[in-house]
């Protein structure tokens, strides 16, 4: 349900931030505010970007509905797709592994024609110190005498600089050759030797890539920083440092590169393409002339194939190399069987639990529809065939509780039935005049309860009240409730006094032969003309009188209805303008709170004493104090209360109607 709502929110915010890109936007271009034209337009962006958003996981939501379908993507992620991504990382690290030693052949070769130069250079300067003449070849060779070129090539620095005296740079850990430029550009390589005042210089006089690409065996071009035909570098700034992506420069199909390799006679195999890349970069080209940095750095690209890496790493030892080929033939069968076994486990499991939840969901959508005679041939002893047999069993009780249901449901339309009845037996209204005022509550604590109110025309100046409590709930119960009822009627009817009413009705009571109850009931004979009450009592708890704020206790002591002895309580009030009578049932009074402490009469009189402006009052009064001491705890008996105002007539008196 959460993500239900969730895609909802979703979706709304999408359309709701569309709505608001286009409101900016068209008021930016209706105003001529521009600088809204780009909010409007990002808000735009983030409403494509959120039903999208909305999209995908819509269709995704719906594509991985069916469990099979969850299952291969789930073995697609972990048993299929890391093969190939494992493979292309193998293919990176041996790339990058090639890469690296393609850098280690070329930066080893420059370290080589340096070590050659400055040999070259220290035999110069030795024999210039001894008097000697330089070699017949004087190309790239000269020597310095106090700064000044004293002899050798002419193309040459006129004047010893600085930066002459350094041919090297720091690079991490290394110390490797630095590159310096002729006056022509060019970049070459130097070396220097010093003694005293004289010093000697010695420059590389040809190509120097081609020398590297002879010595190394790996096709080399470099490349200054402003070289035209590079491209850009990219740099990149993490943790406090910079780091710089210098990218490839030579186009692959370039004919400096196709000729150098087919001077190579490279076969026709994989192994044998020039396929492999690598850059490596060093730092500041200085100017032979004047010694200061004309470029920011050189870039040497490099080109070479596997095979030709593989003749400097792998062993020429055949038996060497027929163990490693065996070990490693032998690992990847043992791989490749594990992953046939595995894919073999994943499809047996995809097709079973699939045709599992399958025949599941359709049993399910047939007990759902109402079929709860459904079932699932089990054939499995896992744990799905477990959950077919715990399905099984529950479509059974499923059948066994709707069965169940029906006959209750007859039941409960027949206790309806007896619960509108009982209800029909109660007052449907409520005498009103000038001279009374009638508020009442009924409560069962079951479906038919056992307690019993009314209110009954003797003549035109009385009425008689009745209230009482029969012993038990229930149908049975319920029962005797109207019984009772029909021979109060008829005996009221016949206006025979309170007592005589009591001891007819406690003969029948007694005179029931399926089993022994009890009635407590109070009967009240209101006259309105002379202002007066007749209270009997047959052990119904006490009766109110309330009077200016005040609460009286009228507690008449008898025998309930069907108990041996016949001596009921008796008592006469005379009513004042304003006085109001309460009588109600035990289930008020033994209602408990969550400790099990009843409510109690001292707390009847409390809550009467706090409301005595009408009968409504002094009932809602009883009903708030009652629940705020239950909290909540259920009632376990009947709840019946009846409260009556009275107010003396000027002139003729007002007779109340009853039905």
């Amino acid at each position: 349900m959460r993500r239900k709502v969730l895609r909802r929110l979703l979706l709304v915010a999408a359309f709701l931030v569309a709505g608001i890109a286009v409101v900016s936007g068209a008021f930016g271009a209706l105003f001529g505010a521009t600088y809204m034209l780009l909010p409007a337009k990002l808000l735009l962006a983030g409403a494509v970007l959120l039903f999208f958003l909305w999209l995908a996981w819509s269709l995704t939501r719906k594509f991985l509905w069916r469990v099979g379908r969850r299952l291969a993507l789930s073995y697609f992620f972990i048993g299929v797709l890391p093969i190939p991504m494992v493979a292309a990382l193998i293919f990176l690290t041996g790339y990058l592994v090639a890469g690296f030693f393609l850098g280690h052949l070329y930066r080893d070769t420059v370290a080589g024609l340096h070590s050659d130069l400055q040999a070259s250079a220290d035999l110069l300067l030795d024999s210039f110190s001894e008097g000697g003449a330089l070699p017949s070849d004087r190309a790239g060779m000269a020597v310095y005498l106090d700064g000044r070129r004293v002899m050798g090539d002419g193309k040459l620095p006129r004047y010893w600089t600085a930066g002459l005296e350094e041919p090297f740079e720091e690079t991490g850990f290394r110390r490797t050759p630095r590159y310096y430029a002729r006056a022509d550009g060019s970049i070459t390589l130097i070396a220097t030797a010093t003694a005293g005042n004289a010093a000697a210089l010695v420059v590389h006089p040809n190509d120097l890539s081609q020398e590297l690409m002879r010595r190394g065996k790996v096709w080399v071009k470099l490349y200054r920083s402003d070289d035209p035909r590079k491209g850009s570098r990219t740099r990149v700034s993490f943790g406090g440092k910079e780091y710089s992506f210098q990218p490839v420069t030579v186009a692959r199909g370039s004919e400096e590169r196709a000729l150098y390799f087919a001077g190579q006679q490279l076969g026709s195999g994989f192994g044998d393409k020039p396929w492999l890349w690598w850059n490596e970069v060093s730092r500041d080209l200085v100017s032979l002339e004047d010694g200061q940095v004309v470029a920011e750095y050189v870039a040497a690209t490099l080109n070479g194939t596997t095979q030709g890496v593989a003749r400097y790493l792998l062993s020429s030892s055949a038996e060497v190399d027929t163990a490693a080929w065996a070990g490693l033939i032998s690992l990847a069968s043992l791989l490749a069987a594990i992953y046939a076994a595995a894919l073999g486990m994943a499809l047996f499991m995809i097709f079973t639990l699939s045709r599992a939840v399958n025949r599941l969901s359709k049993a399910t959508d047939a007990v759902r529809a109402g079929d709860f005679s459904a079932r699932i041939p089990v054939r499995r002893n896992d744990q799905v065939g477990e959950l077919q047999r715990s399905f099984n069993q529950m479509a059974e009780n499923l059948e066994q509780l709707v069965a169940t249901a029906a006959q209750q449901e007859i039941l409960e339309k027949e206790l309806q039935i007896a619960r509108d009845l009982q209800q029909s037996l109660l007052p449907s209204t409520l005498p009103q005049s000038d001279s009374l005022e009638f508020a009442t509550l009924f409560e069962p604590s079951a479906a038919i309860g056992g307690d019993y109110f009314d209110i009954l025309r003797i003549d035109e100046s009385r009425l008689a009240i009745v209230i009482a409590d029969v012993s038990g709930h229930g149908l049975p119960t319920g029962l005797r409730m109207a019984m009772i009822k029909a021979a109060l009627g008829i005996l009221v009817e016949e206006r025979k006094q309170p007592k005589e009413i009591l001891r007819r009705l406690s003969s029948m009571v007694r005179a029931d032969h399926d089993g022994r109850f009890f009635v407590t009931a109070t009967v009240a004979v209101v006259d309105f003309r002379k202002g007066t009450v007749d209270l009997t009592n047959a052990g119904h708890p006490p009766t109110y009188l309330i009077r200016e704020g005040k609460v009286k206790e009228i507690l008449l002591p008898g025998n309930p209805l069907g108990a041996l002895g016949e001596n009921y309580g008796n008592t006469r009030v005379d009513l004042v303008s304003g006085d109001i009578l309460v009588w109600l049932s035990d289930g008020l009074i033994e209602m408990v709170d969550p400790q099990g402490e009843p409510f109690g009469y001292d707390r009847i009189r409390t809550a009467l004493e706090a409301s005595h402006e009408s009968a409504a009052t002094a009932r809602d009064a009883i009903v708030r104090a009652v629940e705020r001491h239950a909290q909540g705890v259920p009632a376990d008996d009947d709840q019946t209360l009846v409260a009556m105002s009275y107010f003396a007539a000027s002139g003729s008196s007002s007779i109340p109607r009853v039905p």
